[in-house]
């Protein structure tokens, strides 16, 4: 049986990119004969490996394949390897809109998501907000598939795919460092790409000083750069016997591995929070300048993973879509009034 070949473009951010991985899984799950190539950033790859019948293409869009002649020598590259039943286009960007358009002059099949700019405009602007809930980014991927005539429903989670090896790993690194499991495991994920998503760092000490008090617990830091690093070697100095350090010590699914092994993770609006929900595990995210319900909430999570001021005590929440450092108060008091007793008290009850 000769198999159908769909062919996906999505490059962006993690967040972006790892929210596809249940759509993917659920389409070729229903669809034993349908072949995926997903092509997204060289670091994003991995989200896709070891998944039956799916295969990523790693284009590194930032030096290799820029500019009109970049994409023009991509397509090609791509074009190489056989013709394609079907080209998704799950970005909407100048890189994908210049694809897309030569697989089109090539006879192929293109469809495009749809991305819902003008009602997340609507949603996040200044004046005469229009805030009813829109559909998940995950939910816009999947609609886009249906749109082509590949109906699927989506199961749960967990959604991506851990090999035996990378857990046997994680209980080895596990060992390596004397971590037996005699208390609450907590993972904690304070970064993310913009300052309207960050929850301020001086509540993460008496925050953990409060859980500290209700009973054992560790927590886990995950994160990467010089900027959080530092931050973190605070915490281990004023909580040696409490704080491990996760950032750099494993790689990426090796942390999805390690999740599994917590009772629950504290977010910010982050890639973070995205891949522990995609891994079904309980989380609790802080949300500041965005909003879960604009469509990047944590997937198939309820309120119970959300601590966020509302809109009737600040209407001028969302402010953006993507978390933009201009705050329209001046004060950023949707992440300033969220104190650390109110965090610690939601955390006894994350499931």
């Amino acid at each position: 049986m000769a198999l159908k070949k769909i062919l996906i473009l999505r490059f962006s951010a993690m967040g972006d990119v790892v929210l596809l991985v249940p759509v993917v899984r659920a389409l070729v799950n229903a669809y034993p004969d349908v072949e995926v190539t997903v092509v997204t950033r060289p670091k994003f790859a991995s989200f896709f490996t070891d998944i039956e019948r799916v295969v990523p293409f790693p284009a590194d869009v930032d030096y290799t394949y820029t500019g009109i002649f970049g994409m023009r020598e991509l397509f090609k590259k791509l074009l190489r390897k056989g013709t394609y039943d079907l080209v998704v286009d799950m970005h909407d960007h100048m890189r994908t809109i210049l694809l897309r358009s030569l697989f089109k002059i090539f006879g192929q099949r293109v469809v495009v998501f749809e991305k819902g700019r003008p009602e997340k405009h609507t949603f996040t602007q200044k004046e005469n907000k229009r805030t009813e809930p829109l559909p998940h980014t995950v939910e816009r991927y999947r609609m886009a598939f249906e749109k082509a005539g590949y109906p699927f429903a989506i199961g749960a989670a967990p959604y991506m795919v851990l090999k035996d090896s990378t857990r046997e790993q994680v209980a080895e690194w596990l060992t390596k460092n004397n971590l037996v499991k005699k208390e609450r495991w907590i993972g904690i994920a304070p970064f993310a790409a913009h300052t309207s998503k960050i929850w301020p760092l001086q509540n993460y000490s008496p925050l953990m000083e409060q859980l500290i008090k209700q009973g054992p617990v560790k927590f886990f830091l995950f994160g990467g750069g010089e900027k959080e690093v530092a931050f973190f070697d605070s915490l281990l100095k004023k909580f040696p016997e409490h704080v491990v350090i996760a950032a750099g010590q494993l790689k990426l699914k090796q942390e999805l591995a390690l999740m599994q092994h917590l009772d629950g993770m504290l977010c910010v609006d982050s890639s973070n929070m995205h891949l522990a929900a995609l891994m079904g595990i309980p989380l609790l995210s802080i949300w500041g300048g965005t909003h879960p319900d604009v469509g990047f909430g944590p997937f198939r999570k309820g309120e119970e993973s959300i601590v966020q001021i509302s809109r009737e005590e600040l209407p001028c929440r969302p402010c953006s879509v993507y978390g933009k450092e201009k705050c329209f108060r001046g004060d950023f008091a949707c992440l300033n009034r969220i104190t650390p007793e109110l965090v610690a008290g939601r955390l006894e009850h994350i499931k």
